[in-house]
């Protein structure tokens, strides 16, 4: 793999477009929290039946992931899209289960459950890449592993040690 690297140019555009698809996906988030929250589908609140606070609560995991996502994807610090994520994952896991009830009623009751399932999966391949990204072996203890990650911010280019 390394006999033919990237070029660093090449390489610059490859992480912009990255960062830029993290970012549209948090806004996206963002957007189904107001969707939810302003805009709760029949659908959605027949499902519930009842158990109406989960809109709110739904709602605000999708807010806090997609808000917090974007302002740290956008500001370069990394440490904000942990919680973000998971906060997302929340969202869509919800979301999930109260489309599960209509999968089979359907097609697009199915097609709408398999992208919010996709959604979340990606959600949660991009918290385990930053748990990769984000931890130095070589710092050990919580409170200096909170300062390390607080120092830090993500750069255009990631660096290519090995």
């Amino acid at each position: 793999m390394e006999r033919y690297p990237v070029s660093k140019e090449k390489r610059r555009i490859l992480e912009a477009i990255i960062r830029i698809i993290d970012i549209v996906a948090y806004f996206i988030i963002f957007v189904g929290g107001c969707y939810a929250l302003f805009f709760t589908p029949d659908s959605v609140q027949r499902e519930l039946a009842g158990a109406d606070w989960l809109v709110p609560l739904w709602a605000g995991f999708l807010l806090v992931g997609g808000g917090l996502g974007m302002v740290g994807r956008i500001s370069r610090i990394w440490i904000l899209e942990p919680p973000a994520d998971v906060a997302s994952i929340a969202g869509a896991a919800i979301y999930f289960v109260v489309l599960g009830g209509t999968l089979f009623q359907s097609v697009t009751a199915g097609v709408a459950t398999t992208l919010v399932f996709y959604a979340m999966i990606q959600m949660f391949r991009r918290y385990i890449e930053l748990q990769i990204f984000g931890t130095d072996p070589n710092v050990h203890g919580f409170t200096d592993r909170i300062a390390e990650a607080m120092r830090r911010r993500t750069a255009n280019v990631a660096p290519r040690e090995e």
